[in-house]
Order: structure tokens, then sequence, then C-alpha cells
């Protein structure tokens, strides 16, 4: 299996395995680690020899259970494999009253990236707007509190050397490089 399809099985795995709560964060990252090693026990009874077994250790290490959705383990995986470090996902922003979760953050430079998959938007098109409008203010409050922030769609994820440049130009932008 390519990293592309198990590097979000095991965000998934590990979000369903310490039952991830982005409200409890602390004590969801310490069950994060007792299932990641539970995993690494159970890649341990593989033998040495076994195909992927490698690729499975590094993808088990990297994987976070802050990923909400395939689209967000696939932009960190991106991220992860252009060296990308620092990042932390659903990180928690106090803004003027308002609490935000930012999917995936670099929250030392202050950048957010926002991965838009349709399902958060609703299904009529009332839903739809009040979600847009919501985005946006949120967007908008980010950025006041100085917050980049880079938005990514399914179709960016096609195009995601686009993504990772735009990232890194972020990066450089906040370090003033």
């Amino acid at each position: 299996m390519s990293d592309k399809h198990g590097f979000p099985i095991a965000c998934a795995a590990l979000a369903r395995a310490c039952q991830f709560d982005r409200f409890r964060q602390d004590e969801s990252r310490v069950r994060q680690e007792e299932a990641r090693g539970q995993f690494h026990e159970a890649l341990a009874d593989t033998p040495l020899n076994t195909v992927g077994r490698e690729r499975a250790r590094w993808i088990l290490d990297r994987a976070d259970a802050g990923c909400e959705s395939p689209g967000e383990s696939l932009v960190l995986l991106a991220l992860l494999r252009a060296g990308i470090n620092g990042t932390t996902t659903q990180e928690e922003v106090h803004i003027d009253g308002h609490t935000y979760f930012v999917d995936i953050a670099l929250p030392t430079l202050k950048i957010a990236i926002e991965f838009d998959g349709r399902i958060k938007y609703g299904d009529t098109v009332e839903e739809v707007h009040d979600s847009i409008e919501a985005e946006q203010r949120r967007q908008r409050n980010l950025e006041r509190a100085g917050w980049t922030v880079i938005r990514i769609r399914w179709s960016d994820l096609r195009v995601i050397d686009e993504v990772v440049a735009q990232v890194l130009v972020a990066i450089r932008a906040k370090k003033g490089n």
C-alpha cells in the first residue's frame, strides 16, 4: 500500500483507537501515544523481512489522530515529506472570545492550513451560505490576529507540490527571508 493510502488510514486508526477529542487534547494526545505504542508492538511481531515493514513504521511514527479527514492527512503527509517540521493538528487558537481549531498549523509562525472538504459546509443552499460566511469571518479573525491562512481544497491535492510551495513561501515570509 502506498503512503498516499496508508497514511490516512493510520491517522484514522489512531483517531479511533484514542477516541481523539479536540476539546480534550491533552488526554487525547496521551491516548494517541499509547495507541501508537500498541501499533508498534503489533508491527514488531511481523517478520523483519516483511515487505513494507519500514514504510509502515515511518507512517506510524508520523500519523496524527488530529487529522479529521483523509484530505487533512494527505496535506500533512505532503508537508512531512517536504521536511516541514513543527506542525500541529487541531491547534486551538483563542481570539476575541472565540475558540478556533486550525486543521494543520505551524503555531510558532502563525501559519494556518485549512482543508476545505465539502462535508463541513452542509447540505442545503442556506447551510452552505451560512458555513461560508462563518468560515470567512473566522479567517478574517485569524488574519487580524497575525495568522496567515492557506486554504486547500480536494482539487489542490492533485497539485500537492504547489500546496507545499505555497506553505514554504509563507514560512519564508514569516521568517523574513
